[in-house]
């Protein structure tokens, strides 16, 4: 049995496993999410794996008529804007960079520097505006949080290896065509992508290295537009190693392959795991994340069966069905218009509302009852709190605000535990380009030392970082009222250390503070001058002691003198 045979048996394992979460996936995205991924809304299921054929036959204005009430949908489109926003904001360093060893001595200041020259290097390829990731960022948000699993994979930019403004182009993949696999630990180590291609977009592909079959489809005009299944399997390599020079003996393999032909298109690896990856909640060791809306999809359902029904109340009330003596005629329900011969000599009607007990506000309270469920589970009046403080103090909206945030901040450190992928990639690319070697504008101070990685510098975590820099200020108001009966309150304190805690909770960059050298020089020259006028000071009141005693000691001798005489 060859290697694709054995990946095909992975892949069937694979499907199969992942069947339990599509019909989930299918409730998220006909209750909820009707805008993402088309190919899994379909009445059996998964049927389409196309996004293409998935468009055409269930677009997202035909799922929406389904639904009668549409708050589900905004909450988390607004979910999604908030989260972006308090995670990984366009225009904002959402990360820092340092040493991974929480064990690891402070970064020098020099250290910091170059951390710094990194981070601000990676901002300016990621918001280029040919790397493609802003678009596709947004897009791993977005899946995480409406489905629970997002996934961005950033691609070396093989094209030009020389470009060393653009060395990765980032790519969205619809969770649809990915089956991911996970480790004992649950760790990411594989996944298979399966995705149909035209006979022509496969050999531009894959540079003409598809089968005889797909070349054939594509040289003709009549088929070229056939679509064939193409098969991305990666794994990790055995004794695979991502310092190795040798792309054959990297971490993980990497075969692409035709599913029906078998035929192998490419063969490669990565010398880091490719897939950044973004889970909303995880159920123990899935690999497949759950999405907030998970745990109200009753609630939901429920709202859009009373939607349905008050809006057929609010139909039945206003035309309601009538019963009739003699179908004789049709009704004209008009305004002003008349029924001749639809009443009898008495004056009786000959028509009659079938349904008189009609409410169309019964259900209103209860429909209310769930919106707020939802707006509480969806987080919903996090967002009213952070832009308007619903009337509160300030001290009481910063305790709110604070209090929302640790809520969402298990979640939020969930959405970005993928990126030490994204970072380890995004540093494994740059140095395998000469980035960081002797001479290179990035290279390294000497002084650094053991595995480097992101910080937390989002403004979720300063909100959550905020209390320690309130502490502090109220530490210092203590102080300084403390020190006014007992000065040497003041000996106790640290200033250098207190200005690093400052520093650090307001996420000040290591440019604002001075090197020690300079410190060092700064204290000497002060020292100086102070000795300088200290002397200066001491010169003058002897000078004031000479001129004041002058008169006094000629006045003493004089007084001496006379005695004598006398």
């Amino acid at each position: 049995m060859g290697i694709v045979d054995d990946l095909k048996n992975e892949l069937s394992t694979a499907r199969s496993e992942r069947q339990w979460y599509e019909s989930d996936w299918q409730d998220y995205v006909t209750y909820s999410a009707p805008d993402m991924e088309r190919a899994f809304n379909t009445p059996m299921g998964i049927m389409i794996p196309n996004g293409v054929e998935a468009v055409k036959q269930n677009e997202a204005r035909q799922r929406s008529k389904k639904l009668y009430d549409g708050t589900a949908v905004w909450l988390l489109d607004r979910l999604v804007s908030g989260v972006g926003a308090l995670t990984m904001p366009e225009g904002f360093h959402w990360h820092g960079v340092g040493y991974g060893d929480p064990f690891a001595p402070d970064a020098s200041q020099a250290e910091e520097e170059f951390f710094e020259v990194i981070r601000d290097h990676l901002f300016r390829i990621r918001y280029s505006t040919k790397s493609g990731f802003a678009l596709a960022n947004r897009s791993r948000l977005i899946s995480a949080v409406k489905l629970g699993t997002g996934v961005l994979f950033p691609l070396e930019n093989e094209d030009n290896l020389a470009d060393i403004r653009v060395p990765v182009h980032y790519r969205y993949v619809p969770l649809y065509e990915m089956y991911l696999i996970v480790d004992a630990q649950g760790n990411d180590c594989g996944f298979f992508r399966v995705r149909r291609l035209k006979a022509w977009q496969a050999v531009k592909e894959y540079n003409g290295k598809v089968s005889s079959k797909v070349k054939q489809d594509a040289e003709d005009p009549n088929r070229k537009n056939t679509e064939h299944v193409f098969v991305h399997a990666c794994f990790k390599r055995e004794n695979g190693r991502r310092d190795s020079a040798d792309i054959s003996r990297s971490a993980y393999e990497s075969v692409h392959f035709e599913e029906e032909t078998k035929h192998i298109c490419k063969q490669s690896g990565f010398f880091e795991y490719p897939l950044v990856i973004s889970r909303w909640d995880r159920d123990g060791l899935s690999p497949y994340g759950s999405p907030p809306q998970a745990k109200l999809m009753g609630d939901i359902k429920s709202l859009q069966a009373l939607a349905k029904d008050a809006l057929i109340a609010s139909g039945q009330a206003v035309r309601p069905p009538l019963a009739v003596h003699k179908v004789e005629r049709q009704l004209n329900l008009n305004p002003g218009r008349t029924n001749p011969g639809l009443i009898d000599d008495e004056g009786r009607p000959l028509f009659r509302s079938m349904v008189d007990t009609v409410n169309p506000g019964a259900a209103d309270s209860q429909i209310e009852n769930i919106r707020e469920k939802l707006r509480l589970g969806l987080y919903g009046d996090l967002w009213q709190t952070l832009l308007e403080g619903n009337g509160r103090t300030a001290t009481e909206a910063n305790i709110r605000r604070k209090e929302m945030a640790d809520m969402i901040g298990p979640f939020s450190v969930n959405i970005m535990a993928g990126n030490e992928h994204l970072f380890e990639r995004e540093i494994g690319i740059l140095g395998r380009r000469g980035a960081f070697a002797e001479g290179s504008p990035m290279a390294p101070p000497p002084s650094i030392e053991g595995d480097v990685t992101l910080t937390p510098t989002a403004p979720i975590d300063k909100m959550r970082n905020a209390g320690d820099f309130e502490a502090l200020m109220g530490y210092e108001e203590w102080l300084m009222a403390k020190a006014q009966s007992d000065p040497t309150i003041l000996d106790e304190v640290d200033a250098s250390a207190e200005h690093e805690m400052v520093r650090d909770s307001l996420g000040l960059p290591a440019r604002l503070r001075r090197t020690d050298e300079e410190i060092e020089q700064i204290r000497a020259k002060r020292a100086e001058d102070q000795a300088q006028e200290r002397q200066l000071a001491m010169g003058e009141s002897m000078a004031r002691m000479a001129k004041d005693g002058a008169p006094a000691l000629k006045m003493m001798q004089e007084q001496g003198g006379g005695g004598n005489v006398a």
